[in-house]
């Protein structure tokens, strides 16, 4: 024999399951990045790249995706992403937490589909937490750092970005910039989070 269920329990059942598998409002951040925007430079310089390299899809970020509940993740998908020369995935972090922002990069050598990874807080340390993960065949590059490892901030602002090198130039992309790299670091996103509503 079934036993009935009051409406009240089937409504806080529903509000639960919705409130569980969704993130809070505010916990995402999404963003596009125009096509055939890498910039290039000489190795030989230190000045910001200025030469457009429309053509180039290597590298060429398109979108990136953000989100933090127990972890904080950004994902960016780029039109190639095959094994060809040194490259080098980027994001800078400013949260609710620190004055200074922390960085994150991943280091791939060419032919590789793994790397080095590193991750510096905004005092230089180098906290064992946290992974990116290259994912050729997705053309995702996805960074996890546990919140926890973050101090649980109210709020994250990311900017990410990538540098991909021959052996006589450097191309480089901003996720939020359309064909402009500054030398300052790459252009941070919203804030999102728990904290923001």
């Amino acid at each position: 024999m079934q036993v009935p269920k009051s409406p009240l329990a089937c409504l806080l059942a529903a509000f639960v399951l919705a409130t569980s598998s969704a993130p809070s409002l505010g916990a995402t951040d999404d963003g596009r990045d125009a096509r055939g925007d890498v910039v290039s430079r000489p190795l030989t310089t230190d000045a910001p790249p200025t030469k457009a390299e429309p053509a180039r899809r290597l590298g060429d970020i398109i979108a990136t995706s953000a989100s933090i509940g127990t972890d904080l993740v950004v994902t960016s998908k780029f039109r190639n992403l095959a094994a060809i020369g040194h490259q080098q995935y980027s994001w800078q972090l400013l949260t609710s937490e620190d004055e200074f922002s922390w960085s994150a990069a991943l280091f791939v050598a060419p032919g590789s589909n793994q790397g080095k990874f590193e991750l510096i807080d905004p005092i230089a340390n180098q906290p064992d937490c946290g992974t990116a993960v290259l994912d050729r065949s997705r053309r995702t590059v996805t960074l996890t750092i546990p919140a926890a490892c973050l101090g649980n901030p109210d709020w994250v602002k990311v900017g990410n970005g990538v540098f991909f090198y021959t052996a006589t130039r450097e191309y480089s992309d901003d996720a939020r910039r359309d064909g402009v790299v500054r030398n300052t670091g790459w252009k941070f996103g919203p804030k999102f989070g728990p904290g923001v509503h």
